[in-house]
């Protein structure tokens, strides 16, 4: 009786060979494998921490801007008024000097009223011609006799010294000058002396009205 053959059990070698190996994880591979959010949170912070930098340097640069704006305006204005007080320097400078020869003037003026009644003519021509060549030099210099013949009396320009009534001409009109008067670059430097006119009694503003509508 032949005996029958049992089949030879598995190798368990050979299985474990034939299983899929197991992967192991190591703790750097954990740590890669960590969320995303975690790892870019650190870089948001320091976006948001550059972000606030750049804006305090803009502040910054803005607060220099605006003071270097202003500190410009500040020294052209500066500019600006040293030009002007050199140019009413350059006008005026002569003023003293002039104020200073005023006398002379009206001593050639008296010397041409006194001549009027001089029979030499020539002694008459010739004070004129000194005293227009002595104003001639001073236009050059910016100054000017006022021509004050029956204009309205403005204490700007003159002085009254002398009251005369008439109704000859309006009230308070130049009637005569007594001495001259001068400007210098159109600045009074020495108002005209003058005769001024005065009515006995000067009709108000509302009596003119009525006047006029009778």
């Amino acid at each position: 009786m032949t005996s029958k053959k049992e089949p030879a059990a598995p190798d368990s070698s050979d299985e474990r060979a034939d299983a899929p190996a197991e992967e192991s994880h190591s703790p750097d591979q954990e740590t890669k494998a960590a969320p995303e959010g975690s790892a870019e949170q650190p870089k948001i912070e320091e976006l948001l921490a550059e972000l606030e930098e750049l804006r305090a340097k803009a502040q910054e640069r803005d607060a220099i801007f605006d003071r270097l704006q202003h500190t410009t305006a500040d020294f052209m204005n500066y500019q600006k008024r040293v030009r002007k007080e050199r140019e009413m320097l350059r006008q005026f400078a002569v003023q003293d000097l002039v104020e200073a020869l005023l006398p002379c003037l009206d001593n050639s003026d008296h010397a041409i009223a006194a001549a009027q009644n001089s029979p030499d003519r020539k002694l008459l021509e010739g004070v004129r011609l000194v005293e227009q060549e002595f104003l001639r030099v001073l236009q050059n210099f910016g100054v000017e006799r006022m021509d004050v013949g029956n204009a309205p009396f403005d204490p700007n320009f003159h002085e009254a010294v002398v009251q005369e009534e008439t109704d000859a001409v309006p009230h308070e009109t130049v009637m005569e000058e007594l001495r001259a008067g001068y400007t210098l670059n159109s600045r009074v430097i020495r108002a005209a002396q003058v005769k001024v006119s005065r009515h006995p009694r000067p009709e108000t503003s509302i009596e003119k009205g009525r006047s006029k509508e009778g």
